[in-house]
């Protein structure tokens, strides 16, 4: 049962990964960071369970997490940092090798 909860976590990133872009687009970077941030909560506070379906719902919504993770936010900042500042793009380059 633990192998099952690994590879769900993983692949629900894997499936949600493939078009967490065009989410991000449609309903909005800045939402998108704070549904993050709600996914991930609530799949840290499944952890606290010992029932098997609340842990793979727990290992789901970490997986989309992840995958909002290495997406939404560098989006929001490049975004920010080109549309909102008008800032060139080498300082973009500069700012994500400080990172």
């Amino acid at each position: 049962e633990i192998a099952q909860l690994f590879v769900a976590g993983f692949g629900s990133s894997l499936v949600f990964g493939s078009f967490v872009g065009t989410v991000t687009d449609k309903f909005g970077r800045k939402k998108c960071c704070i549904m993050y941030c709600v996914l991930y909560i609530a799949s840290c506070m499944t952890k606290h369970f010992k029932v098997y379906s609340i842990l793979m719902l727990g290992r789901v919504t970490g997986g989309i997490a992840t995958s909002m993770l290495f997406s939404c936010f560098e989006c929001w900042m490049v975004s920010e940092h080109t549309q909102r500042h008008n800032f060139s793009g080498g300082l973009l380059g500069y700012m994500f090798g400080m990172m």
